[in-house]
């Protein structure tokens, strides 16, 4: 697995509504490693849920009332031909079309004048469990509650990362893939009400689906969760929201150590994705990065076996155009200098 020295990317979501202006902000800040934006503001439909949902059987989108649900009936009646869809490889009919993700098709236009510093394509994907608990029927229950529905949601997300693996390697053979799963804080809370065991079943699927490309795999959580179960998983980058979590991260140093031994890397989310920023400078985020990772070395952890890559502590859809380019611009210089 390759070695990171502190190069910089991004987590996925941009509040720009121009997809050329956010394709050349990060080819401008992450030229080592761009990834295609999710621009939530431009569509509802490129909100992380409906992003990868067509071809979901039963899915219901209201772009006015910006709500997204799964009609029971329907999906029960689609089950049998999308899971057939699923058996036979279909990728073409789980593509991501442009009105879902209009950066990723606005990405290649500005790879090509850019490619030159390129050493890997960043592409994204939601996670099963956080897709499940967020998406409802239409009687609001989460559908990650129905095991058929959780499992074809499961799937059709498989299908959709192989179909996005296919379309960034015609611009680099060096690919990262990132499950977003912000919602993994909640598993084994008072508050939902399946079995952990279940979770790691879905996320195994993607990652495997992910793994059968030949291209890296990480996993995206932004709050604290069971990191053991995470490291556990075999997928090479762990991103975790260093800025509010690294003692709760340490904790794990054990499972940290056996991770980074077989060749993994984290990715240190350490400039905060919130009003956060405001008060923070490149100084300030530098001197925090250095004490975060001095306490991994405290808890026994080499400092040479780190593999590490910077980026912000999660997606900055939900900013303001102005403090999204200070966080990219604080995340590119942190790399820049701490190297």
């Amino acid at each position: 697995m390759p070695k990171f020295n502190f190069e910089a990317t991004g987590i996925g979501s941009l509040p720009f509504k121009d997809p050329k202006a956010a394709c050349r902000i990060i080819f401008d800040n992450f030229k080592t490693i761009p990834f295609w934006p999710q621009l939530p503001k431009l569509s509802y439909k490129e909100h992380m849920y409906c992003q990868f949902s067509e071809g979901l059987p039963g899915v219901v989108i209201n772009e006015s009332k910006k709500t997204i649900y799964i009609d029971y009936k329907k999906a029960s009646a689609g089950l049998e031909s999308s899971y057939q869809k699923c058996l036979d490889k279909d990728l073409d009919y789980f593509a991501i079309s442009k009105d879902y993700a209009s950066g990723l098709y606005e990405f290649p236009n500005l790879f090509k004048t850019n490619e030159k510093e390129v050493r890997f394509v960043k592409g994204h994907v939601t996670g099963p469990v956080s897709f499940a608990l967020s998406v409802t029927d239409e009687n609001k229950k989460a559908i990650i509650y129905d095991s058929d529905l959780f499992d074809m949601v499961t799937k059709v997300l498989s299908m959709k990362v192989k179909w996005q693996i296919r379309k960034l390697k015609e611009l680099n053979p060096n690919i990262i893939i990132f499950i977003d799963e912000p919602y993994l804080v909640s598993i084994g809370s008072s508050f939902v009400n399946i079995p952990p065991g279940d979770a790691v079943i879905a996320l195994d699927e993607i990652i495997n689906s992910i793994k059968e490309e030949g291209v890296l795999s990480g996993i995206h959580c932004c709050g604290n969760t069971d990191w053991s179960m995470l490291l556990k998983r075999g997928i090479d980058i762990l991103n975790f929201d260093a800025y509010n979590f690294i003692k709760e991260f340490s904790l794990y140093a054990d499972d940290i150590k056996s991770f980074l031994q077989k060749g993994g890397s984290i990715a240190w989310g350490i400039v905060p994705s919130s009003e956060a920023i405001d008060k923070e400078s490149i100084s300030d985020l530098m001197k925090k990065l250095k004490d975060d990772i001095d306490i991994l070395i405290n808890r026994g952890i080499d400092k040479d076996m780190i593999s590490s890559l910077i980026t912000p502590s999660c997606g900055l859809g939900t900013l303001d155009e102005t403090r999204a380019k200070k966080i990219i611009e604080l995340t590119n210089s942190i790399s820049r200098n701490i190297k």
